[in-house]
């Protein structure tokens, strides 16, 4: 009887410990390392980036990030200009409430954690709904500057060549 109760508890906490590890987050990043970054799936990599909003980071390249999925979806019809401004905010909105999300207006994990589930990875290049919007190298993600004809880190702090 003792050694059923033994392997009994053995299983469970194989069961816990197992289950807490398939709960994990899958990629790690942060605002403080200054650009939208992830590794693994693609899938994954902004739940834990942002916020993005009309008064955090509102002029960057993270927000040109942001505004270049919402316009390949149909949310946005703006210029891509590194601003979350009135439009942008409308378009995160609208997104929100397409996707059951809280509406906020504000580009936060579980925001963008939504968005990157429209992303299919291939080689470094990031695809959303077929189109390569994003590049992602060394784990930092990369928006093209079309004018200068270079790829441009999702930065937090520059909204330079934008």
């Amino acid at each position: 009887m003792a050694l059923k109760s033994l392997l009994t508890a053995a299983t469970l906490a194989t069961v816990l410990v197992g289950g807490a590890l398939a709960c994990a987050p899958a990629a790690s990043a942060s605002v403080s390392q200054g650009y939208i970054s992830g590794s693994g799936t693609v899938t994954d990599d902004w739940g834990d980036e942002g916020p993005l909003s009309m008064n955090s980071h509102r002029y960057s390249r993270a927000t040109a990030a942001w505004q270049l999925f919402l316009k390949n979806e149909g949310f946005y019809t703006g210029s891509v200009d590194c601003d979350f401004g009135p439009a942008t905010r409308s378009a995160t909105i609208a997104f929100q409430q397409r996707y059951g999300l809280t509406v906020d207006g504000i580009a936060g994990p579980q925001t963008l954690g939504r968005a990157d589930n429209f992303f299919v990875l291939s080689g470094e290049y990031v695809y959303v709904s077929g189109l390569r919007l994003f590049r992602r190298s060394g784990g930092v993600y990369y928006v093209y500057d079309t004018p200068n004809d270079a790829w441009r880190s999702t930065s937090y702090t520059s909204a330079a060549y934008c």
